[in-house]
Order: structure tokens, then C-alpha cells, then sequence
């Protein structure tokens, strides 16, 4: 977090560039360095320590030996799933493998792309241009200030989402220790939340694909489990629906963590610096990811409430101070709040009642829910205290539509399976620890609360997975996007198609008026009125200038996505070039299907 933000405010007030990138790292090994040798007893000590409590057996509390073996696991696991995210292609275009890097990555790429491309400063939403950054943003800058050292925006995100995600299982260990009784049960809270994804393979794994298909569609899973398109199935697994696609989740989820640990371990200490640190932790959240800075908030409110001491004002200053500010600026203009009961009935194929309720449930997080709320009962009085507002996140999302879109409710719910799962996976162990009905009655419930997830997992590291892989770019694509980062300046802006795979939009940075509304349908922008505008401006109509000075345009692509969003048949696309010409546009680019012209004129 410290390094996004550093190189942040230095990009700003210089530029993104290999020297500033590279200062950061230095100022802050620097700092580190220093700090390390003024601390070098106590860090000779630790290193010691762990020298000797890595000798120790597996299931002692002190020994890290489970928390490396999840480093090492994780690591690998999510190489394996970024090696195969982007691919080339014969035609010298790219392709994907996953329905993330598909869709939620599209967004993700022009944003990182805008700070290390087009110096996005202070930042705009290149997606709809002129539109405040109404996003936590901060994971995409990290991801962006790996491309001036040398790598591609693909590798990039990749890079960056190997070192996050590889972070988070540890963390969730280390955090889930405090709240259970043995190592084990923290080992079953952190499979529980990753594998999580309810039950719905049940029925379309073992009754649907394995009959069908035999074993061997393991080797080639048709469909993900866990998710049906916002169906039935509204909550993903939290490693491929959550933790990749919205990636602001990677720094989230271990910020919760981190910040909780910090708070609890402090409670009977209360020293001042410690809650200091995790305010300015929870603080700087809005940038990396609101909703974790919400959740934080509104405990942390809990509990100040339930035990008003002034120490809290040690956390609450530093969270306010940068927090408030930063969501004052990200608040998006338009409302999209709303109220209803019991959210998904409605919303979906459900029928209207109350049965349907409690089965989507079901579908979505299995006995998840029941268990938690067992295990919670049976914790000490101490914890049940500290976590019973964690029930709020399952409250908000059926009462309440706090977004633009409905299915941003899901976030709640996965904060709430992020927060409980020690309470799940110390029943488990309950359980375990029993007699042989017991015994199995804890692997049946560990085997229905892993397998939906278990299997979207498996198949994320497999890039032959119907209907994947898929062209993403095309040859064309990847040139003509390449040419305008050569010769467009950074402050340009452009009429395209209004699509996730646009090269504009994807390998540039530049702004653009419309950028896929079906993508970004929860940021506040008035998508529909954008893409009506583009329409317009490609079928020559009379407020044509009008609306490129609006948006000030200076540059208009004509190309294959262009002809196939706006119907432009051919002898259109001949008039539309023609009427370009004669108005004093400049034709800059004409290769491959693509067409890019120069419109400043034209305002």
C-alpha cells in the first residue's frame, strides 16, 4: 500500500517513468533500511525465533510451517492461473481464458493503462471522459507502475496479481488464528473462504456433466459452478469471482484482516500508536477498496459504541481525516440508492416467496450461514461481542440497494463469509475431533462447504475450458492500438464503439466518450445518454460537431467494431468518410479494417 501511494504523488507532481518508479522503490528501502537498523536487536531476535519455531511440529500454534506451506500453494496456484490468463494468437492478437480477464479485466486494463500511458492526473474515468474517478483505483496504479519498468499492460496486471493474491491466504491464517483453538481449524477457515461458492455443483457437476460427459470432463469443465450469470447463482467463489475479476478485493482482503488483527490484539494493551497505525491503514482504503473501508468503519463504530473510550479517537482521526476526503471525491453525481425485501426475490428466476428466499441461500453458501452462526454462539462472550456486527452484511444486501447495480450487493456477503469463516471452520474441527459419526459428519460438511468452489478453482488454471480460450484482440487490433500510443498525444480523447474489447480503450489509455456500460454499470455515469451521443456522431447527425466539441473529441476510429455496433452497411462508411474528409478531419490511419481520424477541426 505504502509503495501505490508514494509513487502516486510522485507520478503526479512529475510523470509516470522509469526513474520516478524506480526512486519510489529507493526511498522507501531507504526508510526501511533505516528503520531496520535501528531495530536490528529486535529483528535478529525475530529472525531467531523463527529459525527455532520452524523446527517445530506442524500443529503448534507458534510454528509458521502451515503459513509458508499456503504462501508456496498459493504462489503457484495463481502463476499457474495468470500464465494462462492472455495468450497470443496466429493473427498476432491476444486471447483470454477466463471470463474475468474477459470482461471485469477490460476495465481494469484502461485504467491502469491511463496512469502509465496517458499520466491520468489528476485522475479521470478514461472510460467516460470528462467523468470523475468514481473507483478505487488503487490496485490498478500498482499494476501500472510495473509497465515503465519494462513489462506490457498483460504482464502487468499479471505480475501485480501473482504478488497480491499470493499475500492473502497467509494473512488469513495468521488472522483466523486468534478466533479459533488449533492451526487446523485456521487451515479449514482459509480453505472455507477460497473455496467457497455454495452448492449448486451438486446438482449441475454430479448430476448434469459427470453422467454426460464421464470423468474425464475434469480435464475440461464446461461451465463455472459457482456462478450462473446472476441467475440464481449471485454469489461467486471468492477466488474466481471476487479476488481476480474485482481486483480491488486483493488489497481489501488483507487490509480487513490486517487492520481487525491489529484492533483485537490491541484491545487490552490500547496502545495509541497501534490504533494510529490501523487507522491510517483503514484511511487510505477508499483509494484501494471501499467497500473493505465501509466494513471497517461501521465495526469499528460498533465497537467504539459499545465501549466509549477516548483511545478510540486515536483510530477514528487518522481514518476520517483520509478517508472522508477521498470518498467526498470519488462520490459518483448521480444516486443509485434504492430499498427492498429479501433482495433476490424479484431479481432472478425465483418465484415470489418466502421459500425461494431461503433456497437461494442454500444455492449460494450452502450450510455456510447456519454453521457460522453455531459457531459464533458457541465462542467465548469476548468474541461474540467483537463479532456480532458482522451480521450486518448479511442484513444490508436483503434490506437495501446501496449502488447502481444490485449485483454489487454480493461484496457484502463475501465480507461477511470473509469474517466468519474461523467461527465455520472451528466447528468443523469441533467435529473432527469426535467420534466416528462425528468424524464424518465433519468431512461431509467440509466436502459441501469446498467442492462448487473447489471446481471453478481447478478450472481457472486450465485455459481450455469451454468456451475458452477466446480472441480478445485481433491482429488488426493490437496494431492500430499500438499506433496510437505512438502518435496520439496523452491527452487525447476518442469516439469509438462502445465495447469491453476496443484496443483503444484496452492498450492506450486514452479517454474515450462511452466505454462498455455493461461493464461499468455501478460507477454513476449516465452510460445510456454517451452511447445515444455516439450513436449520433456516427450517423453524421445535425448536432455531429456539437457533440465532438462536447466531449472534445480529436479523434474518431471507423473500424470493425464501429460497422458492427452502429450499422454502418458500406456504402454508409464510405458516406461517413467522405463527410469527415470535407469537413476538414485528416485521415492519420488507414490499415487493417482500421480507419482514425483527426477531428479537431471538426469542433
Amino acid at each position: 500500500m505504502e509503495i501505490s501511494l508514494l509513487g502516486f504523488l510522485l507520478s503526479w507532481a512529475f510523470s509516470v517513468s522509469r526513474t520516478i518508479i524506480l526512486s519510489t522503490a529507493a526511498i522507501l528501502l531507504s526508510v526501511n533500511a533505516l528503520m531496520a537498523f535501528r531495530r536490528r536487536t529486535v529483528l535478529i531476535a525475530d529472525y531467531e525465533s523463527l529459525i527455532i519455531r520452524s523446527k517445530r511440529k506442524w500443529n503448534d500454534p507458534k510454528s509458521p510451517k502451515v503459513a509458508i506451506i499456503l504462501l508456496a500453494a498459493s504462489g503457484l496456484l495463481t502463476s499457474r492461473i495468470m500464465q494462462v490468463a492472455y495468450s497470443g494468437t496466429d493473427s498476432g492478437g491476444v486471447a483470454v481464458s477466463h471470463l474475468s480477464v474477459y470482461g471485469d479485466w477490460s476495465a481494469h486494463l484502461s485504467y491502469a493503462a491511463s496512469f502509465a500511458y496517458s499520466d491520468n492526473f489528476p485522475p479521470e474515468l478514461p472510460t467516460a471522459t470528462g467523468e470523475n474517478f468514481s473507483y478505487h483505483f488503487g490496485v490498478d496504479w500498482f499494476s501500472a507502475m510495473f509497465i515503465p519498468l519494462g513489462n506490457n499492460i498483460f504482464s502487468a496486471m499479471e505480475i501485480s496479481t501473482i504478488l497480491l493474491a499470493s499475500a492473502l491466504p497467509p494473512i488469513l491464517y495468521f488472522g483466523y488464528q486468534r478466533f479459533v483453538s488449533n492451526n487446523r481449524a485456521a487451515l479449514f477457515a482459509v480453505l472455507i473462504f477460497l473455496l467457497s461458492g455454495g452448492t449448486a455443483a451438486f446438482f449441475r457437476f454430479l448430476v448434469e456433466d459427470l453422467p454426460d460427459k464421464g470423468p474425464s470432463v475434469l480435464l475440461n469443465l464446461p461451465r463455472s459452478y459457482a456462478f450462473d450469470g446472476f441467475d440464481r447463482n449471485w454469489v461467486d467463489n471468492a477466488v474466481t469471482g471476487f479476488l481476480y475479476p474485482q481486483r480491488p478485493t486483493l488489497i481489501g482482503f488483507s487490509a480487513v484482516i490486517i487492520v481487525i488483527v491489529l484492533l483485537w490484539e490491541n484491545r487490552k494493551m490500547k496502545t495509541p500508536s497501534i490504533y494510529v497505525s490501523a487507522g491510517v491503514i483503514t484511511g487510505c482504503l477508499p483509494i484501494f477498496h471501499i467497500f473493505s473501508f465501509g466494513a471497517l468503519l461501521m465495526l469499528s463504530i460498533f465497537w467504539a459504541v459499545t465501549n466509549l473510550k477516548k483511545y478510540w479517537l486515536y483510530f477514528f482521526t487518522p481514518t476520517l481525516l483520509l478517508g472522508i476526503p477521498v470518498l467526498i471525491w470519488q462520490w459518483p453525481d448521480r444516486s443509485g440508492r434504492g430499498w427492498h425485501l429479501l433482495w433476490v426475490l424479484g431479481k432472478s428466476s425465483w418465484n415470489h416467496n418466502i421459500f425461494d428466499f431461503f433456497w437461494f441461500w442454500i444455492l449460494n453458501t450452502g450450510l455456510f450461514i447456519p454453521i457460522a452462526v453455531l459457531g459464533m454462539m458457541r465462542t467465548s462472550k469476548e468474541i461474540k461481542k467483537f463479532a456480532l456486527p458482522i451480521f450486518a452484511f448479511l442484513v444490508i444486501p436483503n434490506i437495501a440497494i446501496w449502488h447502481f447495480w444490485i449485483g454489487n450487493n454480493a461484496k457484502y456477503v463475501i465480507l461477511f463469509l470473509l469474517l466468519t469463516a474461523p467461527f465455520v471452520g472451528e466447528q468443523i474441527e469441533a467435529l473432527l475431533k469426535g467420534r466416528r459419526l462425528r468424524k464424518m459428519l465433519s468431512i461431509v460438511l467440509l466436502i459441501t462447504l469446498l467442492f462448487t468452489g473447489a471446481l471453478d478453482v481447478w478450472r481457472a488454471m486450465d485455459k481450455t475450458t469451454g468456451p475458452y480460450p477466446v480472441e480478445y484482440l485481433t491482429g488488426s487490433d493490437v496494431l492500430v492500438g499500438e499506433w496510437i500510443l505512438k502518435n496520439t498525444h496523452k491527452e487525447a480523447t476518442f469516439a469509438t464503439a462502445n465495447t469491453n474489447t476496443h484496443p483503444v480503450r484496452v492498450l492506450t489509455g486514452r479517454s474515450v466518450i462511452s466505454g462498455s456500460p455493461g461493464r461499468l454499470n455501478d460507477l454513476g455515469v449516465d452510460w445510456n445518454s454517451r452511447d445515444q451521443d455516439l450513436r449520433s456522431i456516427y450517423q453524421l447527425e445535425e448536432e455531429f460537431s456539437a457533440l465532438l466539441t462536447k466531449y472534445k473529441v480529436t479523434h474518431l476510429v471507423l473500424g470493425p467494431l464501429e460497422k458492427l455496433h452502429y450499422g454502418l452497411m458500406e456504402n454508409h462508411h464510405d458516406l461517413l468518410e467522405k463527410e469527415l474528409v470535407l469537413k476538414g478531419a485528416q485521415l492519420v490511419y488507414d490499415q487493417a479494417n482500421y480507419q482514425v481520424f483527426d477531428v479537431r477541426e471538426l469542433r
